[in-house]
C-alpha cells in the first residue's frame, strides 16, 4: 500500500464514525461536545460496542471547555467497564497539549502518564477530585501556584477568583451526584493582565435536573439554567445558600469576562455582560461550567459579590494560610515553597509569591525561615532577595522581610546580591 500524503488539518470541527471508531478533527470546543457525546451514546448504547476508539489524530486545536466534559464522560464509561482507546493528535504541538493538560491520561491512563503538576504560565492540568478533602487540597495547591506566577495582583480581586473556584468546584460534591466526582482545569492567560479561565466538569445528573427535582414549577432546562444563576436559588435552601453560580457569573460579568453552563438540553452563556440561554436538541451529559475572569479590577469582589444587596467579603486563602492571629508577622518556610534553591529559574516563583504576600499584607513582616537550607546559588539569591530589595527599596525591605535560621554563607550571598542591585 502506498502511503497517502497528509491533508491539511481542519480548522472547523469535523466528526467521523466508522463502526466503533469516532474521529475528531479540527478545532474542538464546548460547542462541539454534544456531537461527541451523541456519537459515544450511539456507539455503545445503540450499536452495542463494549469498546470504543477516540481518534484525535486530525485534531488541530482543543480547549478545556470542550475536552473536560469528554474526559468526564470517558471516566464514567471506564467505570462501567467500557474500554476506551485513544489515538493522539498527529501534530506534535497538539499532542504535547493533550499530555500536559492531562487529557491523554484521563482518556487512556494505560498509554499516558499523569502530567506534572508544576503550573506553567498557560496551564494547570485537569485534575479529578471526589471528596471535599480532595477538593480543598486541590484548590490550596492551585492557589499557591497562582500566587507564584501572577505578579502584582490585588488581594480583594484575587479573593474573588478564589471564591468562584471554590463555589463551582464545591457544587460538584454537594449537588451533582457524579459517580466520578469532578474535573477541574485552570489556564492562565497573560499573567501581567491578570486573566484566567477555569473549567469544572462532572458526569452527574446535571444542574437542570437537580434544580427541577426540587422546583417542579420549572418546566424546561432553559428555565432551570436561568433560575440557577439567580441569587439564593438552590435545590435545598436548608443546607445551601445558592449563590455559587450567581456570584461566579457576576465576577465574570463585572470583570468583562465570559461565563457558560452546559447541562441537559440547555446552554447558558454570558458574554459582553449579556446573559442568554438556548435550548439544545442533543442532551449534555453532566454539567460543565466555564469561567473566564479578568481580575485586574481592584474592586471586583465588592462590585460582583453584593448578595441580596449586601457586600460579601469572604475569608481568603492568604488569611487562612499565611496570616498569624496577631496580624504581626507571616511565617514563610522557604523549603515548603521551592524544590530547588540552585537556579534563577527556581527563584522566580518564590520572588513573585513573596512580593504578592508583602503587598497583600501591608504592615506585617514576612519571616523567611531558612531551616534545612545550608546553601543557595548566587543567581537564586539575586532573583529572590536582590530583586525584592531593589523593588521595595532598603527601608521597606528591612521593615517587610526578616530572615531567620540563615547560615553565614547564605547571608553573605544575599547581602552581596542586594549590594550589587543597589549599584545597578
Amino acid at each position: 500500500m502506498v502511503a497517502q500524503p497528509l491533508q491539511p488539518l481542519a480548522r472547523q470541527f469535523l466528526l467521523g464514525r466508522d463502526r466503533n471508531r469516532i474521529s475528531l478533527a479540527g478545532s474542538l470546543g464546548i460547542q462541539d461536545v454534544r456531537k461527541v457525546l451523541a456519537a459515544l451514546h450511539d456507539t455503545i448504547n445503540v450499536r452495542g460496542y463494549a469498546d470504543v476508539v477516540l481518534d484525535f489524530s486530525r485534531c488541530s486545536a482543543a480547549f478545556s471547555n470542550g475536552m473536560l466534559p469528554i474526559c468526564a464522560h470517558v471516566l464514567q464509561l471506564q467505570a462501567a467497564k467500557i474500554d476506551v482507546q485513544f489515538i493522539p493528535p498527529e501534530d506534535s504541538r497538539i499532542r504535547r497539549l493533550f499530555v500536559n493538560t492531562g487529557w491523554a491520561h484521563l482518556i487512556c491512563p494505560r498509554d499516558a502518564d499523569p502530567p506534572k503538576r508544576d503550573i506553567t504560565y498557560r496551564q494547570f492540568p485537569a485534575v479529578q477530585y471526589r471528596t471535599h478533602d480532595e477538593q480543598g487540597a486541590l484548590l490550596n495547591e492551585l492557589l499557591e501556584k497562582l500566587l507564584a506566577v501572577i505578579p502584582n495582583f490585588n488581594r480583594t480581586a484575587f479573593a474573588a477568583v478564589e471564591w468562584a473556584l471554590n463555589e463551582i468546584s464545591d457544587n460538584v460534591i454537594n449537588h451533582s451526584q457524579s459517580p466520578i466526582g469532578g474535573l477541574l482545569q485552570l489556564s492562565v492567560f497573560d499573567p501581567m493582565r491578570h486573566r484566567i479561565e477555569f473549567t469544572v466538569s462532572d458526569a452527574g445528573l446535571g444542574v437542570s435536573a437537580t434544580l427541577r427535582s426540587a422546583r417542579p414549577e420549572i418546566r424546561s432546562d432553559v428555565d432551570a439554567l436561568m433560575e440557577s444563576v439567580k441569587s439564593g436559588v438552590t435545590r435545598n435552601a436548608t443546607e445551601f445558600q445558592g449563590n455559587g453560580l450567581y456570584g461566579t457569573l457576576e465576577i465574570c460579568r463585572v470583570g468583562g469576562g465570559k461565563f457558560s453552563i452546559n447541562a441537559g438540553n440547555a446552554a447558558l452563556i454570558c458574554a459582553e455582560a449579556v446573559v442568554q440561554s438556548r435550548n439544545e436538541a442533543v442532551p449534555f451529559s453532566g454539567t460543565t461550567v466555564d469561567a473566564f475572569i479578568d481580575f485586574s479590577e481592584p474592586e471586583l469582589l465588592e462590585k460582583a459579590l453584593a448578595i441580596d444587596g449586601r457586600p460579601h467579603r469572604p475569608i481568603d486563602y492568604i488569611e487562612l494560610r499565611y496570616e498569624q492571629d496577631d496580624l504581626g508577622s507571616i511565617m514563610f518556610k522557604l523549603s515548603e515553597h521551592t524544590s530547588s534553591v540552585r537556579s534563577r529559574y527556581a527563584g522566580r516563583p518564590v520572588k513573585t509569591k513573596l512580593a504578592n504576600i508583602i503587598e497583600a499584607c501591608r504592615g506585617q513582616q514576612i519571616v523567611v525561615d531558612f531551616e534545612g537550607i545550608s546553601v543557595i546559588s548566587s543567581s537564586f539569591a539575586d532573583e529572590v532577595f536582590g530583586k525584592l530589595f531593589a523593588e521595595l527599596g532598603p527601608m521597606r525591605f528591612m521593615q517587610s522581610v526578616r530572615l531567620v535560621n540563615v547560615t553565614p554563607t547564605v547571608q553573605a550571598l544575599i547581602d552581596r546580591a542586594m549590594t550589587q542591585r543597589l549599584q545597578l
